[in-house]
């Protein structure tokens, strides 16, 4: 048993005395009790599990005591031996960082290796961020926390200026290895989670992942954006991003949105847009100029049921001019029998966004709405391909031209391959071009 399944035990027994024996002789401690060696929660600290009051004074004392609590480690020095623990409850938070304090770890903060905050389950244990001040960020990571642990816990906005987290990561003082679990985001926000760093370093804010999470609510910009500083010359550097088995099924926006470029894995879940009347992509590719000779640009989707439910959505639109993106085993077709299906272009490719160019695009057993669309000039594609292998086009009875499933805005077409894939119902004729 881990460490936390034995906290939310304990918990759950209602162990309460120091004392009382359990794990063949070691002693048991109730959470919230201020008397267990391994975790603080927020209670004990004088949280308000109704929400009727603010919270932020109970977070930020049961954060600093976690925080002080270092033990030696024989990889990274010191990491804080307790877990920060939220119990099934509604807290208020009114003001930024009261999640984690906003220390500079390159100012003399340092590096803090090993944070692991947890509740019961989303939606037992939620925190309502509902600042009064505009434009603020529940809680920052500025080159201090790494090796992050957040799980079973909903967040919800209450301020659609507000975003979750800020993470801004340099070379010396990395952020990497964050993991999500079983957390859920609810609620009007600008910004999700937005990834930073300096002009000069390389692998910024990398390895972290999301796993059986739950995106709701509504985003004015994105819920992870990859690059906050676009114009700085290295903001091509977001490595290794896993999404597994989430539900993404919000309003309106954009759920990742990549200003340069950066490895990213979505594998299995549920993918839905849930207002017809707004706008929103699930994946914005940006097309920045390059100013690096190589760079990663990968997005791999694999076994997602997407649901787009208006004009306005769409599954990806990428200006990348260059690496890979894939789909294998995707289906976005849950509305394709709505009257305004075929008028559908759900997913779309600028290959003319820097020369005449694009990433190697592959759809592998698919099931597709709508139509896709390329723009591209009057030159032929120097680099880049679509390549559709056993799909089905569930709208379209034809694979290319002014009616067929695959379309494009320039004179020159791009280079495509189509084969072994349904119109309809029917097979439609391999094509290739060049020929």
């Amino acid at each position: 048993m881990d460490r936390r399944s034995l906290i939310r035990g304990m918990a759950t027994a209602g162990a309460g005395a120091a004392g009382v024996m359990a794990l063949g002789g070691s002693p048991a401690y109730a959470a919230g009790g201020g008397d267990d060696p391994y975790s603080v929660d927020v209670i004990s600290k004088g949280a308000d599990p109704t929400g009727a009051t603010a919270s932020d004074a109970a977070f930020r004392a049961a954060a600093a005591e976690v925080l002080a609590s270092f033990q030696p480690d024989p990889i990274s020095g010191a990491v804080p031996k307790k877990v920060l623990v939220i119990p099934p409850g509604t807290y208020l938070l009114t003001q930024p960082d009261s999640l984690l304090p906003n220390v500079n770890g390159e100012g003399g903060g340092g590096i803090v290796d090993g944070i692991s905050i947890t509740g019961y389950g989303k939606r037992l244990s939620r925190i309502v961020y509902a600042p009064t001040a505009n434009d603020t960020t529940l809680w920052t990571n500025y080159q201090r926390y790494k090796n992050i642990r957040i799980s079973g816990l909903t967040f919800t906005s209450e301020n659609a200026t507000s975003s979750f987290n800020y993470a801004y990561s340099s070379a010396a003082y990395g952020v990497q290895d964050t993991w999500y679990t079983d957390v859920e985001w609810r609620g009007a926000w600008k910004r999700g989670i937005g990834l930073d760093g300096p002009a000069t370093t390389s692998n910024l804010n990398s390895e972290m992942g999301w796993d059986r999470c739950q995106v709701g609510g509504s985003y004015s910009d994105a819920f992870l954006v990859m690059g906050m500083t676009p114009a700085a010359t290295q903001q091509d550097q977001f490595l290794n991003y896993w999404f597994r088995d989430c539900k993404v099924e919000y309003q309106s926006g954009v759920f990742v949105k990549n200003n340069r470029g950066g490895s990213m894995n979505f594998i299995g879940g549920s993918y839905i847009l849930t207002d017809a009347a707004s706008n929103g992509t699930f994946f914005q590719l940006g097309s920045d100029a390059p100013t690096r000779a190589d760079s990663t640009m990968r997005l791999y989707a694999q076994g997602i049921r997407f649901e787009l439910r208006g004009l306005g959505h769409k599954v990806i639109d990428s200006r990348w001019y260059k690496g890979s993106i894939s789909f294998v085993s995707c289906d976005d077709t849950a509305l394709s029998f709505k009257s305004w299906a075929p008028d559908a272009v759900t997913h779309t490719y600028a290959f003319n966004a820097n020369g005449d160019r694009g990433p190697t695009v592959r759809y592998t057993d698919c099931a597709l709405m709508g139509s896709h669309q390329v723009a591209t000039g009057s030159a032929a594609t120097t680099a880049g391909k679509l390549l559709y292998d056993g799909c089905r086009f569930i709208d379209m009875t034809s694979a290319t031209g002014a009616t067929g499933f695959l379309r494009w805005t320039g004179s020159a077409a791009p280079r495509y391959e189509i084969r072994d894939c349904l119109g309809g119902a029917t097979y439609v004729a391999d094509v290739k071009n060049p020929a």
